[in-house]
């Protein structure tokens, strides 16, 4: 275990996430404000005793000088009648000023079995919505209520709280590091030896969140009719379209979600099925509005097939007007072409919403762009930040990009095993991919956590994708219907839009054009490892990989 050296100041350091109340967010900020230098204060301390059980509050404070102060927040209206206290109307099972008392005596218990001796320690409440303009007239809250209107003037407040808290209390003589002792049990930080697995998927827990910028993206977005969001791989884009989906399905419009890539759709519609969400690949969702229509079409995985599918589906498979969507939200914008345009527009009402996503920097066919018309009449929106990828994975992917390639942020992911470039004989770059299957596997990555990306299509007979097993393990294509359960071996279009902890890139050889963008699109697939894996003439013929393995 390794604990930081506590010093003076208010933890965590760096605020509370976005995903705490916004009542406690509101205090944090207040104490950061009017936090004395000598203090120290900790958010959300939690402890477990024999006697009390679990007891948790929202802020503890210590001054060295004169002892603990505990303080319950409660947000929204607060009010006492009738003998009890209620926030917003609801009734509460205790007062606030007993919660914080309970954990008064969870942690002198908690103290007592550490053989420490800690200095008065005594309970407050703050109403951080409710003005308090004087004190309640119950005798044991008396001058230990900070009200909204306090907070502004919290440094003297803070100063009489604390003083009125703990001078019912005893002055004793304290034992042991009590400062010390209440910072490990408040746990900064606890760092024991992971496999990769774990820490791949603690950073990747740690990026996937909706923070404070996603949010005012999505509330952003919801304020406008018409918006084209542009955004690099692992900005949120599918992540945003989900939400926005669900939001408005909830508001009681029929939402239509439509993606280029097969493997994505269904898994969108999966996610969907049941609410009042349309969620399809636009392909398939192009032959299922032919085959309501009457025709009778039977899909076919030549990639001639789709483009007079989708035009037929915009001139003859069109709902009628009742059936039409009141939201459209499109993802991988930069995927469709004339004919995907003319079948989304004609599926939106006439006083539709229509949502776009879309990243140039992996744009595979450069003819297929959102029509100028529709460009011209949306608001447009940036998404900066990248979130799936560890960001040496991420400056990796940029440089493909034409971005200038950062060697020692990339280099660092090599030492540190997020990266790694494995150079194989000729006619053995199958078997060393199912080598480094089973090297993830004793990493302690599941079977569905890793997927095999190939950078050419699927009609190549040579393709990766064709084979039955790799390293002993089954594989299984992204559109399976037990893809979440097993390792996913594809191209990189066809995972265009999914993503999985551990990914391996291979089959660089025969790709003859956009090189670049295929290894783009695969990298940003990894949400933790990466493993590329080529013949070593292939991998000395890319530049990048190069200059990473020397």
């Amino acid at each position: 275990m390794s604990i930081h050296k506590c010093m003076p100041g208010l933890y965590p350091k760096k605020g509370l996430d976005y995903d705490c109340p916004i009542s406690e967010r509101k205090i944090y900020a207040a104490l950061e404000k009017a936090f004395p230098k000598n203090w120290y204060g900790w958010h959300s301390l939690k402890v477990r005793t024999e006697r009390f059980g679990i007891a948790e509050t929202d802020f503890v404070i210590a001054d060295p000088n004169q002892g603990i102060l505990v303080l319950e927040v409660k947000g929204g209206f607060l009010e006492k009648w009738d003998g009890h206290w209620y926030q917003n109307d609801h009734l509460l099972g205790k007062s606030p000023l007993e919660q914080a008392k309970g954990f008064c005596r969870g942690l002198v218990s908690k103290f007592r079995e550490r053989k420490i001796v800690p200095p008065r320690i005594g309970p407050a409440v703050c109403f951080c919505d409710t003005t308090v303009e004087d004190q309640p007239t119950q005798a044991d809250l008396e001058g230990l209520v900070i009200g909204e209107n306090h907070l502004p003037y919290l440094h003297e407040m803070l100063q009489s709280v604390f003083i009125k808290a703990i001078s019912p209390f005893r002055e004793k003589k304290t034992s042991g590091n009590w400062i010390k002792a209440l910072h490990e049990m408040w746990c900064e930080s606890w760092v024991p030896e992971m496999r990769l697995s774990i820490v791949a998927k603690k950073d990747e827990e740690r990026r996937i969140r909706l923070d404070k910028d996603q949010f005012s993206a999505l509330w952003s977005l919801r304020e406008n009719d018409m918006v084209l969001v542009k955004g690099g791989a692992g900005t949120g884009k599918t992540l945003l379209a989900r939400e926005l989906a669900k939001c408005e399905a909830k508001d009681g419009r029929r939402v239509l979600l439509l993606c280029f890539t097969d493997a994505l759709g269904s898994e969108l519609s999966r996610e969907f099925e049941g609410a009042n969400i349309t969620a399809s690949p636009i392909g398939k969702f192009a032959v299922r509005l032919l085959r309501e229509k009457g025709h009778d079409i039977k899909e076919s995985y030549d990639p001639e097939f789709w483009e007079p599918v989708t035009l037929q589906a915009a001139v003859d498979g069109i709902p009628d007007e009742e059936e039409l969507w009141d939201t459209v939200i499109v993802d991988e914008g930069q995927d469709m072409g004339e004919n995907q345009w003319l079948l989304i527009q004609g599926c939106a009402k006439e006083n539709r919403r229509i949502w776009i996503f879309y990243d140039v920097d992996q744009a595979y066919w450069k003819e297929r762009r959102v029509p100028e018309e529709l460009k011209g009449r949306c608001s447009k929106y940036l998404l900066e930040k990248s979130y799936r990828c560890p960001e040496e994975i991420q400056a990796m992917a940029d440089a493909y990009c034409g971005e200038e390639l950062d060697v020692e942020l990339v280099k660092g992911g090599v030492d540190e095993g997020i990266i790694k470039i494995r150079k194989s004989k000729e006619g053995q770059v199958h078997g060393d991919v199912g080598d480094e299957i089973g090297d993830l596997l004793r990493e302690g990555f599941e079977r569905e956590e890793i997927a095999v990306i190939s950078l050419r299509g699927m009609m190549l007979a040579e393709n990766i994708m064709h084979e039955e097993e790799l390293g002993g393990q089954r594989i299984v294509k992204a559109t399976d219907e037990d893809a979440c359960d097993n390792i996913v071996c594809d191209t990189f279009l066809r995972f265009k839009g999914l993503e999985r902890p551990a990914v391996i890139v291979t089959d660089l050889r025969f790709v003859s054009d956009k090189y670049g963008v295929r290894m783009n699109i695969a990298l940003t697939r990894a949400m933790g490892v990466v493993r590329i894996v080529g013949a070593e003439s292939e991998v000395e013929k890319d530049v990048i990989l190069k200059e990473i393995v020397n």
